[in-house]
């Protein structure tokens, strides 16, 4: 299986460059992509992809990040992290450690792809997702009530994710409207509070 690297330069003004450790204390979380391409991923290495979730997929991965981030930054957010290898749970835990605050996430706000969910249910979970709970075992904590489909969802190693934004509450709905009218998705997922021992709360 052939693999290789490639390495992106480019051009950022100091005042537009963020960081994923500068979230402030009471901001809400913004995801601008549904989970589950590692999972759609693992599942097509199986042949147990239809064509339309293979191409839901595709459309996913292909889709550029720029655009959800030209229309955040009007909205001067404290922070930002796109969701890639370490999943959504990896990410949101260094926007967490890093901003040495907690993030309390919403379960029934996380956007999943169906068949994701499916697939989930079934056990075709890429490993990947795996080392990222062994990572995070200590500093996380989920409700009872969340269903392991989902978990497992939450660590999915994604490629090409979208974006986490961390903005400030009297901002979020006009952040909201600004991804809706660029074509993005656009889900309020959560919100950082003051450290209370764990870096990520899921309820």
């Amino acid at each position: 299986e052939p693999k290789y690297g490639l390495c992106v330069t480019g051009y950022v003004h100091p005042k537009d460059i963020l960081a994923n450790s500068t979230a402030k204390e009471g901001d809400v979380l913004v995801l601008t992509k549904s989970l589950g391409t590692g999972v759609l991923s693992t599942a097509a290495m199986g042949d147990f992809l239809t064509k339309e979730d293979y191409n839901t997929m595709v459309k996913m991965m292909s889709h550029l990040n720029k655009y959800a981030q030209e229309a955040m930054m009007p909205c001067r957010p404290s922070a930002c992290t796109d969701i890639t290898g370490f999943g959504l749970m990896g990410h949101a835990y260094e926007m967490a450690h890093g901003s040495k605050l907690t993030i309390e996430l919403f379960s029934d706000h996380i956007p999943a792809l169906p068949a994701a969910l499916q697939y989930a249910r079934e056990g075709l979970v890429p490993g990947g997702a795996y080392n990222n709970m062994s990572y995070l075992e200590k500093d996380v904590e989920f409700a009872k009530s969340v269903p392991l489909e989902l978990s497992d969802i939450m660590y999915d190693p994604q490629t090409s994710g979208g974006l986490m934004i961390a903005v400030n509450e009297a901002r979020v709905m006009e952040l909201c409207d600004r991804l809706t009218a660029a074509g993005e998705e656009a889900h309020i997922i959560g919100y950082t509070k003051k450290f209370d021992g764990k870096s990520i709360r899921v309820i």
